[in-house]
């Protein structure tokens, strides 16, 4: 009974693993599959086109970098349309900075723009009128690749729009594998930059054709380039800043809060949210910091239930200039107008504003370091 017990029982675990397998090739085919009908509307909408614009979100990370460079090499190699990648803000973080230089990768500042030169025009890792990037209202645009949940209809000729993956550089790796194109050094490292930093080391917000995506390319990435840019050297700036961060920190419960005042690098916000959340007993981190009269905030939680675009929606009270993923977001605010009095009772009030939102009242916060730095 039980030699015959366990033959069933071995015999319907290989069946179900085999069955398994077939439905895993079976979604890796439909993805390729995919892939190839996608590539060949990019190739019929690039047919009549000489020159490409490509529009990233401002203050560009890895992810919104890579997957504009990876859709200009296709515009150029499968169609011979040459391309330029534009932004707004500046790129100040000491990894993106370093990504740039050691891959050779040319962006412009959109003001220097004269959008008239292009005959086609792309939208990648963000969404006209979404409020995180500097195309203009009047300014239609053609192509919109991007990761995010959809925040408007697009009238645009063809659109992807995936938040089903970590990065946008994915969608954009598998169109590239489609192709049959040979992926340079460079650009493997960078799309393998950009799918590693975008999903946390695959650990956030991360599916299988992520990983499938990382794998490909970084086993074509040049390593010593991809340490560099991973692990580059940091200004005197950065540890001052870091300082004064942990110095202004206040927790209560599962959440953590830095208002960091006035910011040199507007990516500095998102990189200290991202380093509160390493926090012991806590599962979402606010950041704020000031820049250009603005107020920018990032908002993380490593809770994957988690509505961290939702939320940061609700608690500026803002739809278009916030948004965000399940477990990531952000947003900003004018304070243009603003008192100094004004903006501190602000950031106050959003912290208290969402441990509201998460269940909590009467909330009491706590600094992480007693001391503080003058």
């Amino acid at each position: 009974m039980d030699v015959h017990y366990n033959c069933l029982a071995v015999f319907g675990l290989k069946n179900y693993q085999h069955s398994k397998h077939i439905n895993m090739n079976r979604q890796e085919i439909n993805h390729t599959s995919q892939a190839s009908e996608r590539l060949a509307r990019l190739d019929q909408m690039l047919k009549e086109r000489k020159k490409l614009l490509i529009v990233v979100h401002n203050y560009p990370d890895p992810d919104a970098i890579a997957a504009a460079q990876a859709l200009a090499y296709l515009a150029d190699k499968r169609s011979n349309v040459q391309s330029s990648i534009a932004h707004g803000g500046f790129i100040g973080r000491a990894e993106n900075r370093a990504m740039l230089s050691e891959l050779k990768i040319k962006l412009k500042n959109i003001n220097r723009i004269s959008f008239n030169a292009y005959d086609c025009i792309a939208v990648v890792d963000t969404q006209p009128r979404s409020g995180n990037n500097s195309l203009p209202e009047g300014i239609q645009c053609d192509l919109v690749i991007d990761h995010h949940p959809l925040r408007k209809r697009n009238r645009c000729e063809f659109q992807i729009i995936e938040p089903g993956v970590g990065a946008s550089a994915t969608i954009l790796t598998e169109i590239l594998i489609a192709s049959g194109l040979d992926i340079s050094k460079d650009l493997a490292t960078a799309l393998a930059y950009a799918i590693r930093s975008e999903t946390q080391d695959l650990g956030r917000e991360t599916s299988k054709r992520d990983i499938r995506a990382y794998r490909h390319v970084y086993s074509l990435s040049n390593m010593r380039k991809l340490a560099r840019i991973t692990k580059p050297k940091l200004p005197r700036s950065y540890f001052y800043k870091l300082a004064n961060t942990l110095h202004c920190t206040v927790s209560f419960r599962n959440i953590i809060c830095a208002h960091i005042g006035d910011v040199e690098v507007v990516e500095t916000v998102a990189e200290m949210a991202d380093l509160l959340l390493r926090h012991k007993h806590i599962s979402w981190s606010l950041c704020t910091g000031r820049f250009n009269d603005e107020l920018f905030l990032s908002l993380r939680s490593s809770n994957p239930k988690a509505k961290a675009g939702k939320l940061i929606q609700r608690i500026i009270r803002d739809r278009k200039n916030a948004g965000g993923h399940g477990m990531f977001a952000g947003g900003k605010m004018s304070i243009a107008i603003m008192s100094q009095d004004d903006i501190i009772q602000l950031e106050k009030k959003l912290s208290d504003e969402l441990a509201k939102l998460l269940g909590y009242q009467n909330v009491k916060w706590n600094p992480l370091i007693e001391e503080k730095i003058e």
